[in-house]
């Protein structure tokens, strides 16, 4: 294989010890296997300097006529700041979860203090995905075409409008991230964005719902195999390598196996395997790490479509 560019990190076996929320965890969907995961569990609130570092979420309900229901819109922003020059990284959550999962204390806590100390400020936007895996499977229920159609038009009601880089629109969200199933829906909308030419800043997923087995991903959200392979990021790594990823998982998840293939193959900027496990304990050790990576590409001119920005 040849050089990667030196800007790029390979960092597997790097991760801290601190974390995010319960991610939706997979169980219910295997059948006469063991759980690939664990339920949800709430992110431990991190350690505080000061009362203040909190950062600002809001919930309220949309209508959503690409998911034919009402979805909960979750924003979560830095004390203080800015909304209209901030970018805006859309975050999916994992499988039987919801939008709110981002603007639990645990995670605002996390965000505030990453914030307070320097990183750079961007919003982090949640929506409802429903258990769809992030793409069409459910009749009348497309959690994908709510993200790439109506979330912009939501974003810029509510004046999240961002300054927009070259290739993007007003409103459209300059990064993505994700949890569990979410991590997966996250190379999934970075996949798609390329597709519309307006690829985003920066992708960064965490212990991602990631498969190497059909056998395992038929219990899953898919029509059939065809359905899996169509959208399974270990197939259609090469269409995103030019925006930049993390993917950071645990050592002892569930996912490790596929997500350590998916590292090899994908080569990401930041690829960190650490201690943990697939639960809110992890999550909340690396979202530091999350955060800063997120802010340190915040503001980047979004990649062409047919390379890696110059670095």
């Amino acid at each position: 294989m040849p050089a990667r560019p030196t800007r790029r990190q390979f960092l597997v076996g790097s991760a801290g010890a601190l974390g995010v929320t319960g991610a939706a965890g997979l169980g219910g969907l295997l059948v006469g296997q063991e759980n690939p995961a664990p339920p949800p569990q709430r992110v431990p609130d991190p350690p505080r300097r000061t009362a203040a570092t909190d950062a600002v979420g809001t919930l309220e309900w949309v209508d959503s006529v690409a998911r034919g229901r009402r979805v909960r819109l979750v924003t979560v922003l830095p004390p203080g700041a800015e909304r209209a020059r901030l970018p805006v990284c859309v975050a999916l959550h994992g499988l039987r979860g919801n939008a709110q999962w981002w603007n639990e204390a645990g995670n605002r806590g996390l965000l505030g203090d990453a914030w307070a100390r320097g990183v750079p400020p961007f919003a982090v936007v949640g929506v409802d995905g429903g258990d769809n895996y992030w793409h069409p499977y459910t009749r009348g229920d497309d959690p994908l075409a709510m993200l790439l159609d109506e979330l912009p038009v939501w974003l810029r009601e509510r004046g999240l409008a961002d300054v927009p880089a070259a290739g993007d629109l007003p409103g459209e969200p300059a990064m993505v991230t994700g949890v569990s199933m979410g991590g997966a829906g996250a190379l999934l909308y970075t996949r798609e964005r390329m597709r519309r030419r307006r690829p985003l800043r920066a992708v960064a997923a965490i212990s991602p719902g990631l498969f190497t087995d059909w056998r395992v991903a038929s219990r899953r959200p898919f029509a059939g195999r065809a359905d899996w392979e169509a959208h399974d990021p270990m197939r259609f790594f090469p269409e995103i390598t030019p925006v930049p990823a993390g993917i950071w998982c645990g050592d002892r998840d569930p996912f490790v196996d596929a997500t350590r293939r998916y590292i090899g193959l994908a080569r990401p900027e930041v690829g960190a395997i650490g201690p943990g496990r697939h639960d809110g304990v992890y999550y909340a050790t690396v979202m530091p790490d999350v955060a800063a990576f997120l802010g340190r590409h915040a503001r980047d001119e979004p990649v062409g479509s047919g390379g890696r920005r110059a670095g």
